[in-house]
């Protein structure tokens, strides 16, 4: 990084390589957003329920939509939403409220899951910034709500995840997500027939898809 003095101090400015280590890079606000759409597979796992029966009692279909901006290379916030079991059916779906009645969930419209992903990148923040890099681990601690339409039941989800990317375009990515999250036994009444107080469920999703970078690429500035 090169100083130059000015009429209001030191100026930074970017070197002429687009690799930056041990620096702190920054954006305006309407760059580095994204855009992100896939499907997934959901693999229920119920309080006191055996996951070697998840095939086929607890697994669902459904789609994702997401947006996200990345505040700096290292962290991201991402505002995702999944809603399952509403186009796709699976004829032997249990675990999903109402339990044991096959099909409901999915005639009443599935269930939709909204949560907030805080996105660390790994390969920047131990590697430092690459423009040039194609492939990126991110992991990520995610908070929201699941909504059950077919039980109008609404509840908190806590949970992580690992998200990789590789970059086929300059502003077009590949992803797929792993993530696991729990939430009460009342938003899914129907899986266990417990209450609230008698422990939680839980439940893996494996989601792929496109994800397609907003505003002018490579917008990070020396700070």
């Amino acid at each position: 990084v090169q100083l130059s003095l000015g009429r209001s101090g030191f100026t930074a400015v970017e070197e002429a390589d687009d690799t930056h280590k041990g620096s702190v890079l920054t954006n305006p606000f309407w760059q580095n957003w994204f855009v992100q759409a896939g499907v997934d597979m959901s693999l229920q796992n119920p309080y006191g329920c055996n996951f070697s029966d998840v095939f086929p009692k607890g697994k669902s279909f459904g789609v994702d939509v997401a947006v996200g901006k990345w505040f700096t290379p290292e962290v991201a916030l991402r505002l995702k939403l999944n809603w399952e079991n509403g186009l796709l059916k699976n004829n032997h779906l249990e675990w999903i409220a109402p339990g044991g009645r096959n099909g409901i969930n999915h005639d009443e419209g599935g269930y939709l899951l909204a949560t907030g992903d805080v996105m660390f990148n790994v390969h920047n923040i131990f590697c430092g910034y690459d423009a040039q890099r194609k492939w990126c681990l991110s992991v990520y601690p995610r908070a929201g709500l699941i909504r059950n339409f077919a039980i109008n039941s609404a509840s908190p989800v806590v949970g992580l995840g690992v998200e990789n990317s590789y970059r086929l375009t300059e502003s077009i990515s590949l992803y797929a997500d792993v993530d696991y999250q729990v939430t009460t036994s009342e938003s899914s009444a129907g899986m266990t027939g417990m209450g609230v107080s008698a422990g939680s469920n839980g439940f893996f999703d494996l989601s792929i898809g496109v994800q397609i970078d907003l505003g002018r690429e490579n917008s990070w500035k020396v700070f």
